[in-house]
């Protein structure tokens, strides 16, 4: 993805705050040291603090996930892996421990738009939230895209127990994964895994995390989780080098400049709209493109009217954070203050069909 060299361009998603929505969390391990990382409290889950740091099955997965966003280069064997967007100031929920009770997503999500996110990702889920997907959530999203957050999930791998709570919620960057080749990543049967929901498609295979062989030194992982954090990252760059360019249009670059030469829009359920470029991400101009968010499907919620009706002016349109308490706690390293201005725009309705292509996108 050449993203050395992005960074050496100056390019490193200062100025970007990342809501990262996971597990259990340890902030101490070496390859976190120095980043602007603050912790917040969901009161229906567990501290994702509280885990000791020898409970790798609970750390490994959000930890890994926030390091491919954020993480130093180093590890407790050395060399660690290298966030996409170092600069970020990350916000970190733990709303998809075990130990949540409800749906805590809403509560999670109108706090992280709250706290001035630009970015949402969130790499997992279960059964239980499918079960209990609500409209409270469609809310939730329709007001984070107002806001002008942009919202990424992962989609289930190949042997997942769970189904992609997000995947079913308009507007919502779908992400599966890809090899070193960029080759789809293999269900159980060897063939390529596919979905009808998936949009963009990034590195999943074999990358950099932390925690996976029981020590907090560098090893590999695998999976649509990793790819998810990756797609996150490089939208925090492209966020930084087009400062002027709304979120919808940084969607339509992401999905417009994918693959490693210049096409017309394309999809399909093994790749969605191809495998993220981080190079031509950063390099085109997002405002050539369309301010219309290109991922409404018709029959899916939020509607798009719902999402960019005009509201009243006095309302941010967001969910009551009061409904379920979020506070923040042990504010790692913590920089400057962060300026979000939000703008609501009026958008013409794109319609995407997911079954044997995408019209009119």
């Amino acid at each position: 993805m050449r993203i050395p060299a992005i960074h050496d361009s100056g390019i490193t998603g200062d100025g970007v705050t990342i809501a990262v929505f996971d597990g259990a969390l340890n902030p101490e391990i070496a390859n976190l040291q120095g980043v602007d990382l603050e912790v917040r409290q969901l009161d229906a889950c567990p501290d994702p603090l509280a885990a000791a740091a020898s409970d790798f099955e609970a750390l490994q997965h959000g930890t890994s996930v926030t390091s491919l966003i954020v993480g130093n280069g180093t590890s407790d064997s050395g060399v660690g892996p290298v966030g996409l967007a170092p600069g970020v100031r990350i916000l970190y929920y733990g709303s998809l421990q075990e130990g949540c009770e409800g749906n805590p997503f809403p509560a999670a999500l109108a706090d992280a738009v709250a706290q001035g996110a630009d970015i949402v990702t969130m790499s997992g889920g279960n059964g239980r939230l499918v079960e209990e997907l609500s409209q409270k959530s469609a809310d939730g999203v329709a007001a984070a895209l107002r806001a002008g957050v942009v919202v990424v999930a992962s989609l289930p791998n190949a042997d997942s127990t769970w189904e992609g709570e997000l995947g079913k919620i308009n507007g919502v960057v779908n992400v599966a994964s890809v090899d070193a080749t960029a080759q789809a990543a293999k269900a159980q049967d060897g063939s390529p895994m596919t979905n009808d929901d998936v949009d963009v498609v990034a590195p999943g295979v074999d990358v950099a995390g932390v925690g996976w062989d029981r020590t907090w030194g560098m090893s590999a992982w695998s999976g649509n989780s990793a790819a998810t954090p990756i797609v996150a990252g490089l939208l925090a760059l492209a966020k930084e080098k087009w400062p002027d360019a709304t979120a919808s249009q940084l969607l339509q670059s992401l999905i417009r400049n994918t693959g490693s030469a210049p096409h017309e829009l394309q999809w399909s359920n093994t790749f969605g709209h191809g495998t993220v470029n981080a190079t031509r991400v950063i390099e085109e101009d997002p405002s050539q493109y369309p301010d219309e968010n290109p991922l409404f499907t018709d029959g899916q919620v939020p509607t798009f009217d719902e999402v960019f009706a005009e509201t009243d002016p006095l309302s941010t349109g967001a969910p009551d954070p009061s409904e379920e308490r979020v506070s923040g706690v042990v504010p790692w390293a913590i920089a400057g203050g962060v300026l979000v201005a939000i703008a609501v725009v009026i958008v013409i309705m794109i319609s995407r069909r997911k079954s044997g292509g995408h019209d009119n996108v």
